[in-house]
């Protein structure tokens, strides 16, 4: 009992918890070697795919009492009920039964099974369920004891006293139903312990074998561990062969076995396949999963069996060749010696490398030797008198010294400046601390060119020269002195441009200290360069907290390019304010910073006022639609908590329309204005007041109740009635209609309360405008509005899509000689987006009440006419097609010229078509509609009158009106069997309409006895659902066509 409170109290804090998106259920204990793998091949499959779920173990193998398996139903059933999951996963039969006796709570939830014994779609009738059905295969079990033993003479398979054992022996009483021939050689054994089951496997012999298909737990609900497999194969002195994958190793034959690793990832792959696909999808059919054979070859040898017959990657266990055994340390060998390989290489390669290293050094000598006369540079050597003692070629060349003809000062050369010889001479005299000295000197060159010499000069070391020897090196700089002269005059130019440039420059040193400024940035900013130089840039900012402009750039960069862009005010000396836009980049050879600026005062004035216009509408100055929107999502979000209630306003000014029609739209705009003026004048500080668009306007009260939403719509509408509006000679007192919504948990969504508002607002209009009305969830008249709203929009939608669908009902021929005549009423029928058919009766009063019909009739007379005109040879055979046409199409001019064009393009005959209209629409226009009537039966269409004897004086306009045919309605119909009055006025209609000359058609023909009265008072035609239900239009046209072939032959 402490166990199961512990496996309780587990259960009770998982329906605490909060639900995962997946339910894992499993029939036994955690630790069973058959769970345990079912669960890692599930968990490999879901964690793959990142599908969250929660595991949980009944525990049946051990308990299963039916006080703990009712306990579970109930502790189930409260989880179910408080909770919803994507989808549920179950493994073997008792949590699958589970599932099955809670199926009123778990619903439509998909639920996924798997390891279950004796399979049948039964198990789970009234569950949306598939899965894995797992099937012990007997039949090779038993034909593979026979290969392998084929003296056996008993086989004795091993089954518990559980859930599933029960089923394992019901499979056993089958296949020995289906193979009669094996009742002596199998035996079906339950031992009431391990005891007794190893007593029986110590008095079987070599000719008997065990086939252990399910013992797990003995007669006292005693679990049966691994370490008694061991047991039972190192006692028995049969053959023991196994129906699972467990005990393979301990000493088991092995067999065709069920894998639940295998199982769990097959169930995992159902699952993600089922949860992928759009809710309300079928579920895929269940899969069995096949067996697979597995042996062990030490259990083989042990009992002399020859496995020859299977293949080799069934025997386990078995030994491996020597190149197969020691691969590892075959591998480690050859590594081994590949590396002694690459050692010695790499030492073969060094020494080579040292011999080059010797050669390069030799020929590395004679390069250097080579140096001092190869040198590009003018090189030589004089004594302290200024001798040349030694030069090279360069020097040579540079001197005009032929064949090393020295002997005479250096200055003494021809070529030097004056500047030059006496800079020599002072050298030599006094050569200075250091004794080096360097100077430019110039030398008139053959040609007579100057050149330039960067000439440096400073004493030998006694170790390479004797005393007072100095080393003369001299350079050709006269390309570098032209370009420096290039760039001083490239920087008076930019210096000149950069103080004519149109916009404000100004360069910062490292402290943000103004260097250098433009004339522009003096005179936008009104200051003299003597008052900007040497002060900080961020001291012309208009805003003090301003960041500078090294704190700029260490903003992330806007983009590739090395600049940092911002806006920003400046004060001038004036005391203006202007916007500068500044373009900063930073100079890294000196690291200043240059700023560029442009004057952007206008731009910004701009845009402020495109962001007014933005936010507010032009005419009123209230607030536009779309800051509406904005501040009513917002409100949405501050009601989320369930601590505040917002309310949303919804007007519409009543009596715009007359000022527009008499004194004109500019007049109409002044009054738009004039009462947004006045409802302001009304409104809470917090109120937001915006024009939704021509007389409509929304308001938005924040932290507001029922009572002050009411009063705020009472002081709006009495504000209005108190002021009229006045211009010229007109004075007129306009009202308004207000539908409010409080904004609290029940709204969902900002368009939801703009649609509730309005519904409201509209619903104020019909009770007689000048009011307010709040909507109310339980208010059945707005309720209504809005389905009809849904209606139209669900209409819209399906005429864009195609989701309009052509159905007919047959009109029969109540005599002999019209009986079989192909007469039928187009019908329509709307699919919404989960393809769910919605009946006319719902859709059809929103559209004529919102005045969309004539887009439904359109539609309707187009898709026909198609239908026909596409299948000719079905056609051909109709003998009457009818088409409802409403009374607001009849008035819809547009409508007419469409239809007639339809019907002239048509290849269908016009005197086919009969074309209904009831006769309330009808007499509504009389003159209107006796017109159309003329128009289409100019073109050979046939008029019918529906629902005629509705009307208070309808035998008065069946004169009037050219109608052909005469529908009767069939509120006089349905009851004519049994009602005497009924009766009377259907055949009063009749009779008169033939004895005009029209066809009569009774409606709602619903029962054997009805026809029988019609039959009696001559009636033409009938229709009803006891003459044919609506169908689709091509298959009722298929089937009239052929009933109507069938009578001719």
């Amino acid at each position: 009992m402490r166990f199961i409170g512990v496996v309780l109290a587990c259960l009770l804090s998982f329906v605490a918890q909060a639900s995962e998106n997946v339910l894992v259920v499993h029939s036994y204990h955690q630790g069973f070697f058959w769970t345990d793998n079912f669960q890692r091949g599930l968990s490999e499959s879901l964690d793959s795919h990142q599908i969250p779920n929660r595991v949980m173990y009944l525990d049946t193998k051990r308990l299963q009492t039916s006080e703990y398996l009712s306990q579970l139903e109930s502790l189930f059933k409260t989880k179910l009920e408080q909770e919803r999951f994507r989808a549920i996963v179950v493994s073997d039969n008792n949590a699958l039964n589970l599932m099955q006796n809670l199926h009123e709570y778990v619903g439509d939830t998909p639920v996924i099974f798997g390891g279950i014994n004796n399979y049948s779609p039964d198990l789970h009738r009234d569950l949306n369920a598939t899965g894995v059905s797992e099937n012990i295969d007997l039949d090779n079990n038993i034909r593979l004891i026979k290969k392998l033993q084929p003296k056996v003479n008993r086989i004795i398979v091993l089954t518990d006293y559980s859930v599933t054992g029960t089923a394992a022996r019901s499979q056993i009483a089958e296949y020995l139903e289906k193979n009669p021939g094996d009742r002596k050689l199998i035996d079906s054994i339950v031992p009431e312990s391990f005891d007794d089951l190893l007593h029986l496997a110590e008095n079987l012999n070599d000719e008997n074998s065990i086939l252990f298909w399910v013992y797990f737990r003995d007669k006292q609900g005693r679990v049966i561990e691994e370490v008694a497999w061991q047991t039972l194969n190192e006692r028995t002195n049969a053959p023991v062969y196994m129906a699972y994958n467990a005990g393979l190793g301990l000493g088991s034959v092995g067999g065709f076995m069920q894998d639940g690793f295998a199982n769990g990832s097959l169930v995992g792959e159902i699952l993600v396949e089922v949860i992928s696909q759009p809710e309300g999808t079928p579920l895929p059919e269940p899969r069995p999963i096949r067996t697979h054979l597995k042996l062990d070859y030490h259990a083989l040898q042990k009992w002399g069996m020859e496995d020859s017959f299977v293949l080799a990657d069934t025997v386990l266990n078995k030994p491996k060749p020597y190149f197969v055994e020691y691969a590892q340390e075959i591998r480690l060998l050859l590594l081994t010696v590949f590396i002694l390989l690459a050692v010695i290489g790499s030492l073969l390669y060094y020494m080579k490398r040292l011999k080059r290293s010797e050669i390069q050094a030799k020929q590395s000598q004679l390069l250097l030797e080579s140096v001092f006369d190869q040198s590009y540079q003018f090189i030589g050597i004089v004594d302290r008198f200024g001798t040349l003692v030694s030069s090279n070629s360069k020097l040579q060349d540079l001197l005009y010294v032929k064949g090393g003809a020295y002997g005479r000062p250096l200055w003494q050369y021809r070529g030097w400046s004056d500047e030059a010889k006496a800079t020599f001479k002072s050298y030599l005299e006094k050569p200075g601390q250091d004794g080096v000295a360097r100077f430019e000197a110039e030398l008139v060159r053959q040609h007579y060119s100057l050149s330039v010499l960067d000439v440096a000069m400073k004493p030998l070391p006694h170790e390479i020269g004797e005393a007072c020897h100095f080393l003369l090196e001299a350079q050709d700089i006269t390309a570098r002195k032209a370009t420096e002269h290039k760039l001083l005059t490239s920087e008076a130019d930019f210096r000149h441009y950069y103080e004519k440039q149109p916009v404000m420059m100004m360069t910062l040193d490292e402290n943000n200290r103004i260097q250098a400024v433009n004339r522009f940035a003096q005179e936008l900013l009104s200051y003299s360069s003597t008052q900007m130089l040497g002060r900080k840039l961020e001291d012309f900012y208009a805003g003090s907290e301003e960041l500078n402009a090294r704190q700029v750039l260490l903003q992330p960069k806007p983009h590739h390019l090395s600049v940092w862009r911002r806006e920003i005010e400046y004060t001038t000396a004036n005391g203006f304010t202007i916007w500068v836009r500044e373009n900063i980049r930073p100079l890294t050879e000196t690291h200043q910073l240059l700023i560029v600026g442009e004057d952007i005062s206008e731009t910004q004035d701009l845009a402020r006022q495109l962001a007014y216009q933005a936010q507010h509408d032009l005419l009123t100055g209230t607030y536009n639609r779309n800051f509406f929107e904005q501040q009513l999502q917002k409100a949405m979000v501050e009601v989320e908590g369930h601590f505040r209630t917002h309310a949303m306003l919804f007007l519409d000014l009543d009596q715009l329309k007359v000022i527009n029609d008499t004194v004109g739209h500019e007049a109409g705009d002044e009054a738009i204005a004039f009462c947004a003026k006045l409802i302001q004048q009304v409104l809470p500080n917090n109120a937001i007041l915006s024009r939704m668009g021509g007389d409509e306007f929304a308001l938005l009260l924040r932290d507001c109740k029922k009572t002050d939403a009411t009063e705020v719509a009472q002081s709006i509408i009495d504000q209005l009635n108190l002021h009229p509006f006045i211009r010229d000679d007109l004075t007129l007192n306009i009202s308004c209609s207000i539908g409010i919504r409080l904004i609290d948990h029940t709204a969902h969504s900002p368009q939801m309360v703009h649609a509730q508002a309005d519904t409201a607002c509209h619903a104020a209009k019909e009770e007689g405008r000048n009011r307010y009305q709040l909507y109310r969830l339980d208010d059945e008249e707005i309720k209504q509005r809005e389905r009809e709203m849904e209606s139209v929009n669900l209409v819209h939608e399906a005429l864009a899509n195609q989701r309009l669908q052509l159905f007919a009902q047959r009109i029969k021929g109540l005599e002999d000689e019209n009986e079989h005549q192909c007469y039928f009423e187009i019908l329509v029928r709307l699919q919404d987006a989960n393809g769910n058919y919605v009946s006319p009766g719902v859709f059809m009063p929103a559209t004529e009440r919102y005045n969309i019909a004539h887009l439904v009739d359109r539609y309707v007379i187009k898709q026909t006419l198609l239908w026909l005109d596409q299948h000719p040879e079905q056609a051909e055979h109709l003998d009457r097609v009818s088409i409802n046409v409403s009374g607001q199409s009849i008035g819809n001019r547009e409508f007419i010229a469409a239809m007639k064009q339809a019907l002239q393009d048509s290849q269908f005959p016009n005197e086919k078509i009969c074309l209904e209209i009831t006769e309330t629409a009808a007499i509504h226009s009389i003159k209107q509609a006796s017109q159309v009537f003329d128009e289409l039966k100019s073109l050979g269409c046939l008029i019918a009158l529906d629902d005629f004897g509705s009307g208070l004086s309808s035998f008065g306009y069946l004169k009037t009106l050219p109608v052909d045919i005469v529908k009767i309605d069939g509120i006089f119909v349905r009851d004519i069997d049994q009602n005497e009055s009924d009766y009377i006025m259907v055949r009063s209609i009749n009779d008169l309409a033939q004895q005009m000359g029209k066809v009569t058609v009774a409606e709602f023909v619903e029962s054997p006895a009805v026809i029988e009265r019609l039959c009696e008072l001559g009636v033409n035609y009938g229709q009803g659902y006891n003459i044919g239900m609506p169908k689709p239009l091509g298959e009722l046209v298929n089937d009239l066509v052929s009933e109507k072939i069938a009578c001719i032959t």
